[in-house]
């Protein structure tokens, strides 16, 4: 096995709306002969990981549905520790619940909410009843935090700010458990057998990706793609290890040919 593992954010990093970033595929076909293994990890709750292969597989990428860790599989990881049985699982995809199977989905009083990002879904209605089903008791696991995303239309609001809205009116922590949390890096590299010291994290989110990886003891490279600004990274208590333009730039940091 190679002495280095790589893991890619997939939205600004890999991909940004409907097609790859320019170089990305060449960047991770090198790593691939060179043996260096790689995963992708992302908050990504929009869709199904099957569905977001599929979609990747269209746009030209070959990987398999294992190589992508997402934020809903690490919350059932959670949600199973936890030993909840009842779970209000709140996303826009209903074919998420096949993920979801061993819950029971549908109860009056759920243990917790599982929030992903709705979109234009979430409406004061919608966040009503949520509201109203954690002050009854219901605990808050939030499948990430995330402040905004680039939807290849410009900076779009994501699920953190509607978290932050329940939290504030319940005054109730949330559970986070996407990036930067701990779980989704631990989970994807486990089969590596590396240390965390020998990972590099490549992503866009200087909190999420960056954050998260220095958190863990893994290098981070920020990618000028996707939602990085240049005045988030002045304002961060945050340090990448290394900053390069694009994906397309990995090889060279790594020093592959």
């Amino acid at each position: 096995m190679h002495d280095i593992g790589i893991l890619f954010d997939l939205d600004g990093v890999i991909y940004q709306g409907d097609s790859l970033i320019s170089g990305a595929k060449e960047s991770i076909n090198l790593l691939r002969q060179n043996n260096i293994p790689c995963r992708f990890i992302t908050n990504t709750t929009r869709m199904t990981k099957k569905n977001l292969v599929t979609k990747l597989q269209a746009m030209g990428l070959t990987l398999e549905v294992n190589e992508v860790f997402a934020a809903p599989h690490a919350a059932v990881e959670y949600c199973k520790n936890m030993e909840y049985t009842t779970i209000d699982l709140v996303v826009p995809d209903n074919e998420m619940e096949e993920d979801f199977i061993d819950f029971d989905l549908h109860a009056e009083n759920p243990q917790a909410i599982v929030l992903g990002d709705m979109g234009n879904l979430f409406t004061f209605d919608l966040l009503n009843a949520l509201f109203k089903k954690i002050l009854n008791g219901a605990e808050i696991v939030a499948m990430h935090k995330n402040k905004y995303w680039h939807s290849g239309n410009g900076l779009t609001l994501d699920l953190g700010a509607f978290v932050a809205a329940l939290e504030f009116a319940t005054e109730k922590e949330a559970v986070v458990i996407g990036k930067p949390s701990p779980h989704l890096f631990q989970l994807a590299v486990k089969p590596w057998g590396l240390s965390f010291q020998s990972i590099y994290m490549v992503g866009d989110d200087i909190r999420g990706d960056i954050g998260g990886a220095n958190n863990v003891g893994m290098q981070s490279i920020l990618v000028k793609t996707g939602k990085y600004r240049e005045e988030s990274l002045k304002r961060s208590e945050i340090t990448p290890d290394f900053i390069i333009n694009s994906v397309a730039d990995l090889p060279e940091l790594l020093q592959l040919n």
